[in-house]
């Protein structure tokens, strides 16, 4: 959270009142500690109910929410910083009548509190009450065969004070927090994911990354541009600690759309790693009222809505990345969110074939056509002719006015072909096996469009401002405005034999809306993306998501712009595969267009390492046509030139990833330098090389920047 500069009188005397209880006596709670214990764990919430152990039955260790690294001098931090680190949570409050968005912290051991503790249907629960602040909040325990949950409920809280209000709970957050050249690392959900090792220096003295789940809307490339500050991909709920043969996973299992997971590097201040995750009960925005200068502003009204995590102590020696992959995908599974994918016995090439879109010009715009329903169909016709596999096709820029003329799709454009065009297409892909999916955009509108009301449809966050780009080009549609027109568009794309639909931006874009006639929460938008994945699903048979966060998983037949890599911080020591590990054999995924890549070889390698379809995205005219336009991105496109790098791809991964198709990754891990094996459920082991030499590592020889399948049949 941004801070603001001005900090009225009144807000400085509560805080210095905050911070002389904490210097002083113990907070005024009882005495007394709860107790929970099953077969496998025993959970103790002592301190005054400030902190929680949860004892392992297994191994005797025992998980602490307060900072228990035996290496860190705690005598050497501020009191301020061992109160912190003594609090099972920390409250940030805000006035929203005269704090100008300044935000307060509250914790258990430097605030006066009373906790009362309650019975819940399968634990315990506390209801805390703090005094300065005047909040009350209530936490509830429960143990299972693997860990413990935590929930803190919507009914529990109650913001009585006249001068307070809550912005955010921050939970656990010196659960498993470790000191600098230690064994072990911290994973999160950066991109396919990351790790960063405690004893890699590089890390030291960074920044704390704050990772909003799914992402920030406001923060999203797609409205600031490549080439800005953009918010990072954050596809999955989740984060981990790996301490050798020991560590843990945990999950968010309600409210992950409001939620963030903060890791901090050891600092100058504090030479200690740790990472939590914090519930957001009212986002903050820029006051646009104030233009001297930067004034921060929070939502009126609270969030109302339940949030729970789930931790998972992992087994001794199934502690790595992999493993709290397994678990969190287990976790899927079993609570029904996702199920195994149907069983295929060829391998699979997707592709996009680009059709259309307008060039403004100076007095008239120009329709600019670089593939028609025709040259598509002499386009699959001859790739189906040269691979064995499955083609799995999806029509971009087909729609009535082309590529980026949403909301408006039908009829499908005539100087592609017409209706007639796109059906004669469809009937011929339905008669000879390749799959063709129909791309449509329902989440975003450009400024010029017609078929929109600016007043009813778009999306208006709470700062009273239309969420839109800095060229206020670009506007995002209601999400309830959009399911209306989606339902709309359906009803006419099931006339045509297509076999599935993919929905553009749903799976990377999760958002809400202020508008007075159109209020949608984010928990409210994330079912009606889920109804649109679904939707699709049951009417032409398939459905393609992109973006892969959390909530398309199990619904969604394929997820495209899937990142290979994190984004890049530098405390993060290296990327791995934890978001593939969990989807493969739930969900196809493809990533970047391999004609689009700086470096196909060595993004071959990386689709085989982390077992991702191959894609490309292709045109039959060359895309010099696209330039002026908006889509001048597409630099390399044309289907002749592309093709015989298709079917050498498609050979390459089909030799590699034939046999596991529909395997579960179990393991993956680094073997030598640059080198990666990656373990499916079937016994097979994939060896990746991106050496110039060739290597031998397991008694297995790989070439110089080449892959080895082992095991299996």
């Amino acid at each position: 959270m941004g801070k603001s500069k001005i900090l009225l009188p009144i807000l400085a005397v509560v805080l210095c009142i905050s911070l002389w209880f904490g210097f002083g006596a113990q907070a005024e709670a009882s005495t007394s500690s709860a107790v929970l214990e099953n077969e496998h764990f025993k959970l103790q919430l002592v301190n005054d109910y400030s902190e929680l152990q949860l004892t392992d039955k297994q191994t005797g260790t025992i998980w602490s929410s307060s900072m228990t690294d035996p290496t860190f001098a705690i005598d050497k931090v501020s009191a301020k910083w061992k109160q912190k680190m003594q609090s099972l949570f920390t409250v940030s409050v805000t006035n929203l009548k005269r704090g100008f968005g300044t935000v307060a912290t509250f914790d258990l051991s430097g605030t006066p509190y009373t906790a009362e503790e309650y019975k819940t249907e399968n634990g315990i629960g506390v209801k805390y009450d703090l005094s300065d602040p005047g909040i009350r909040l209530a936490v509830e325990f429960t143990l299972t065969e693997d860990g413990v949950s935590i929930k803190i409920p919507n009914q529990g809280i109650e913001e009585y004070g006249e001068t307070f209000s809550i912005t955010s709970i921050d939970l656990l957050m010196f659960f498993g927090a470790r000191t600098d050249n230690q064994e072990g690392y911290f994973f999160y959900p950066d991109g396919s994911g990351a790790i960063m090792r405690f004893d890699d220096q590089s890390h030291m003295s960074e920044t704390a990354v704050i990772y909003d789940v799914y992402g920030d809307i406001t923060a999203n490339e797609e409205l600031l541009g490549l080439f800005e500050n953009a918010d990072p991909v954050v596809l999955l709920p989740v984060f981990g600690g790996n301490y050798g043969k020991e560590g843990y996973v945990a999950y968010v299992t309600q409210g992950a759309e409001s939620s963030r997971i903060t890791v901090t590097p050891s600092g100058k201040i504090i030479q200690a790693n740790y990472m939590y995750p914090s519930f957001i009960y009212r986002r903050s925005f820029l006051d646009p009222r104030v233009t001297a200068k930067t004034v921060q502003t929070f939502d009126a009204d609270r969030i109302t809505r339940d949030y729970e995590i789930h931790y998972s102590i992992l087994p001794e020696g199934k502690a790595e990345y992999a493993d709290m992959a397994s678990v969190y995908r287990n976790y899927l599974v079993e609570s029904g969110a996702m199920e195994k994918a149907p069983v295929k016995d060829n391998y699979t090439i997707a592709l996009d074939l680009f059709m259309g879109i307008k060039e403004e010009g100076l007095i008239f715009d120009t329709f600019q056509s670089v593939t028609d329903f025709a040259q598509a169909q002499e386009i699959l016709a001859d790739l189906k002719s040269s691979i064995p596999g499955e083609i799995d096709a999806t029509l971009v820029g087909w729609t009535k006015g082309g590529f980026g003329s949403e909301p408006k799709f039908f009829p499908a454009n005539r100087q592609l072909g017409g209706n007639s065009g796109l059906k004669k297409l469809a009937q011929y892909t339905n008669e000879n096996g390749i799959k063709l999916s129909l791309a449509a955009n329902f989440l975003t509108v450009a400024e010029e469009a017609s078929g929109y009301s600016k007043n009813n449809d778009i999306v208006f966050l709470s700062n009273y401002q239309a969420l839109t780009n800095k060229r206020e080009s670009v506007y995002m549609i209601s999400p309830n405005v959009a399911l209306e027109n989606f339902n709309q568009f359906m009803k006419k794309a099931n006339q045509y034999p297509v076999s599935g639909i993919k929905l553009d931006n749903l799976g990377n874009m999760m958002y809400y809306n202020y508008t007075e006639k159109n209020v949608v929460t984010s928990e409210q938008c994330q079912q009606y993306w889920k109804d649109m994945l679904k939707m699709a699903k049951d009417t032409v048979g398939s459905v393609t998501a992109e973006g892969g966060n959390g909530y398309v998983l199990g619904l969604a037949d394929k997820v495209t712009q899937i990142p290979i890599a994190d984004c890049g911080y530098q405390m993060t020591t290296e990327a791995v595969p934890f978001y593939q590990i969990v989807a493969h054999g739930y969900a196809d995924y493809t990533g970047e267009a391999l004609n689009l890549s700086s470096d196909a070889q060595r993004q071959l390698l990386k689709w085989i390492e982390y077992g991702y379809l191959p894609y490309f995205e292709v045109t039959y005219e060359s895309a010099e046509k696209l330039i002026n336009t908006e889509y001048s991105e597409l630099f390399s496109s044309a289907y002749s030139a592309w093709k015989e790098e298709m079917v050498e791809a498609y050979t390459m991964l089909e030799d590699a990833l034939k046999d596991v198709r529909n395997e579960e990754i179990i393991s993956h891990e680094k073997v030598a330098e640059d080198v990666y094996r990656t373990g499916y459920a079937n016994g097979i082991a994939v060896y990746v090389n991106y050496n110039n030499v060739a290597v031998s590592v397991d008694g297995v020889d790989v070439d110089a920047y080449s892959y080895k399948v082992m095991g299996g049949n």
